[in-house]
């Protein structure tokens, strides 16, 4: 079976390095964005399984991201990950254009886990 491909859009350089070692390390073949526009271009530019994107970034948030990821490929599921609690907006968005939600920090099993499940139509765990 081919690796699953994730597409990691993370504005800071020491989560985007951490969750991407924690996938790569999970057999995971990991495409790494630092910006909202640029997770887009290389979503437009490549096939990938599952887009996991940081919710608090400058410019293209993850919401707004996962808005415009869901245009381009439907059927990608999408994971947010965050440092708020739950809120209205994630909550909204949840099950139309976010499939799951991790809060920082992150564990890296359950970073694992739910690329896995997302990928394979389970949904969160």
């Amino acid at each position: 079976m081919d690796p699953l491909r994730v597409l990691l859009v993370e504005d800071d350089d020491d989560n985007r390095e951490l969750m991407a070692e924690v996938l790569a390390a999970s057999g995971c073949e990991v495409l790494s964005a630092s910006s909202g526009q640029d997770g887009l271009k290389q979503l437009s530019e490549h096939s990938v399984d599952v887009v996991v994107t940081d919710i608090g970034m400058p410019g293209m948030g993850g919401l707004e991201l996962a808005r415009a990821a869901k245009r381009i490929a439907p059927r990608v599921p999408v994971v947010v990950v965050t440092g708020w609690a739950e809120r209205d907006d994630i909550a909204a968005a949840r099950g139309r254009d976010v499939d799951a939600v991790l809060i920082k920090p992150v564990d890296p099993d359950a970073l694992t886990r739910t690329v896995s499940d997302v990928a394979q139509g389970r949904g969160p765990p």
